[in-house]
């Protein structure tokens, strides 16, 4: 009895486990349970494992990128499915042969003194195999269930500057489905409704500043004039960044022989933002490098250009320095 009343214990506990449905409000037909166990006291209710096991699931992600729209954006529905595999390992029996060096030796009769014939021991190396039976654990995967399922995104309507793009990953693995976002100018929400047909409901919450458009300031001229050099450049973002700065480093550079150029000096010249940018300076200017080689001697005409980048100063985008390329070469 004492058995039966520990078996009954044991098949509440698995029910629960098991997520099985059990009504405590109107309470345990304990005598389905003892009749159960009295019928089946020798059978055992548990489960026995099959072994070593490893499970994976295969990976399926679509990619969804969005431009500037003064609308909410819906996707289109894509399809995921991954497939589950499962390792399964066995203990099997492997022949195991390892090569093992003997000396062996044996005794040639050779010319000796006299025209006569002596014994002299030969001995060489050979290699015999010695075999055995070892147990290894032996394993290769199956495919089990696959998963499926669908996904969808609907951003609300937020406000991307005309150089920004925003995309957003979703990846099944397994039963589970996740979406990241890889590159966007907001910090978002995220409502997920659905199980197996998931739509992915996306609320801007505040901007996070990204990298300013490389693009967005572009070499105009480069002069020089009355012992000054002059820099133009053109901004054509200058409305969305009104209001913030930018700051412009140049680095001039004398044309050498070659690829022997040498470095006249560098500064930094910072601006309201403005269409466009006037950079004026004399070689006396700039900020010389350590070493400065001393041309003095050389009275013919000199080329020169600019090394130049920019950096934007404010909340619009991060201030991350831009590299843009060299100007032409113009004659001192």
């Amino acid at each position: 009895m004492k058995k039966n009343v520990i078996f009954i214990l044991a098949c509440l506990g698995l029910a629960v486990s098991a997520g099985a449905e059990v009504n405590f409000d109107k309470g345990v037909d304990v005598k389905n349970f003892v009749e159960l166990a009295t019928q089946n006291s020798d059978k055992d209710y548990y489960p026995q494992p099959n072994g070593p096991h490893f499970v994976r699931y295969s990976r399926d992600c679509r990619g969804f990128s969005f431009g500037p729209s003064a609308l909410p954006l819906t996707s289109q529905r894509v399809y995921l499915d991954s497939t589950e595999y499962v390792q399964v390992c066995h203990m099997a029996q492997v022949q195991v042969c390892r090569t093992v060096q003997v000396q062996q030796c044996h005794t040639v009769m050779v010319p000796g003194p006299n025209s006569t014939q002596v014994p002299r021991q030969e001995c060489h190396m050979v290699p015999p195999q010695e075999c055995h039976m070892e147990q290894r654990q032996e394993c290769y995967e199956r495919p089990g269930q696959t998963f499926h399922s669908t996904v969808q995104l609907n951003i609300a309507r937020r406000d991307l500057f005309p150089w920004e793009t925003e995309s957003f990953s979703v990846c099944m693995e397994g039963p589970r489905v996740d979406m990241d976002s890889t590159k966007s100018p907001y910090s978002y929400s995220v409502d997920r409704i659905g199980q197996y047909d998931i739509t992915f409901n996306l609320t801007p919450n505040y901007r996070v500043p990204t990298a300013p458009d490389s693009n967005g300031l572009n070499y105009a001229a480069f002069t020089f004039k009355a012992g000054k050099f002059t820099l133009s450049v053109a901004d054509r973002w200058a409305a969305e960044y009104a209001g913030e700065k930018v700051a412009i480093k140049i680095e001039l550079m004398k044309d050498g022989f070659l690829f022997f150029n040498s470095s006249r000096g560098e500064k930094t010249f910072t601006f309201d933002t403005a269409a466009g940018y006037a950079l004026v300076f004399a070689e006396s200017d700039l900020a010389k490098p350590k070493e400065l080689i001393d041309d003095s001697a050389d009275k013919g005409a000199s080329k020169f250009f600019v090394k130049w980048g920019f950096q934007r100063l404010g909340r619009v985008s991060t201030n991350q320095y831009v590299k843009k390329d060299e100007t032409p070469k113009i004659t001192q």
